[in-house]
């Protein structure tokens, strides 16, 4: 009965795979759910691009920076989808082609240039979690029993900076290496095949344009009033989503924390993520019909002196370059929100 109720619903899913409306999104998960059983038709009605290759939704326009250097990560749409449609490449029966491990290896390296230069994710934990199925998939199917010999040589004009040497024994081993000057001109020699990867850190926000949520961001008490508002005061925020649908996606309210504050989190009621420096408020979907609102409390740990703004930031879960910002300020510092 399962076997036949399975084959049905394969089926209804060949048969609106033939409809060309079909969004790219969904064609990318169809594409790995015929794998899964020996059919693989819908992957040829994917499209691919440059030197790597991944997938974009044909609605959703790139926005670019003028920033050196900055190159922007993709939406977690896009690495999601881009990350099964790899799964459906690995899981080929018998075996992928050589053809097909080719185009894999392309996927790969536009997948592993999304990660977080400081961290082991890509933008959320679902498309990690898929990126990451997917790349270990790729691995155990490229693994040689030869191991790998690789080396790296970083230069300045004729001036070996460091070498690199990855092999069987350290090939799970993180190496870096700081640049000693940025800007500067760096020559990288490399035998063998390896991820590296370089980041530069900005501290710049990217300009702020039509922005899908409004955020109203203020602390209570808003002036410094009695000895308790220079020790400890909440910050209360309204959201509302301004965009074109009902409502939007799961959202994100990122709270950076003023230097020398730290959070209560006894405080905090809604399902968080809490550090020392931030704070991360996960929204299921906001409203344009009415304003969320929340507040929690924050306390002094270290005086600091010459105190400086912190930022309030909400962004679409999936499309990180939606976002809206509001700085604020304690009451008892020179100026208010």
């Amino acid at each position: 009965m399962a076997a036949l109720f399975g084959t049905k619903c394969l089926a209804l899913l060949e048969t609106e795979a033939q409809a060309e409306e079909i969004h790219v999104y969904t064609r990318a998960l169809m594409a790995y759910a015929f794998t899964l059983p020996p059919n693989a038709k819908t992957l040829h009605s994917l499209s691919e691009e440059d030197d790597t290759i991944h997938w974009e939704r044909p609605e959703k326009q790139k926005k670019t920076l003028d920033l050196p250097y900055y190159h922007p990560r993709a939406p977690s749409a896009e690495i999601e989808m881009t990350s099964y449609v790899l799964l459906a490449y690995m899981a080929k029966e018998p075996s992928p082609s050589q053809e097909e491990l080719l185009t894999a290896t392309a996927i790969v390296k536009w997948l592993t240039n999304q990660q977080n230069p400081n961290e082991d994710s890509l933008l959320h934990r679902y498309d990690t979690v898929v990126a990451l199925q997917a790349l270990c998939q790729y691995r155990t199917i490229t693994y040689s029993k030869d191991g790998v010999d690789a080396r790296v040589t970083l230069s300045s004009g004729d001036v070996a900076l460091t070498k690199f040497h990855v092999d069987s024994t350290n090939s799970l081993l993180l190496q870096c290496k700081d640049l000693p000057s940025v800007p500067g001109d760096y020559t990288a020699e490399v035998t063998g095949c390896i991820f590296m990867q370089t980041s530069l850190r900005y501290n710049i926000q990217p300009p702020q344009e039509e922005a899908p949520f409004k955020l109203i961001v203020q602390t209570v008490p808003q002036n410094c009033t009695g000895p308790k508002a220079h020790q400890t005061f909440d910050i209360a925020f309204n959201i509302s989503y301004t965009g074109q649908r009902m409502v939007s996606n799961m959202a994100i309210a990122q709270i950076n924390m003023l230097s020398g504050y730290i959070p209560l989190k006894s405080t905090v009621k809604l399902r968080t993520e809490i550090a020392t420096t931030q704070v991360l408020l996960y929204l299921e979907e906001v409203s344009g019909a009415g304003e969320l609102g929340f507040s929690f409390t924050v306390e002094l740990e270290t005086p600091i002196q010459g105190l400086k703004p912190a930022l309030v930031k909400v962004y679409d879960y999936y499309e990180t370059d939606d976002f809206a910002i509001v700085e604020y300020i304690a009451p008892c510092s020179t100026g208010g929100v």
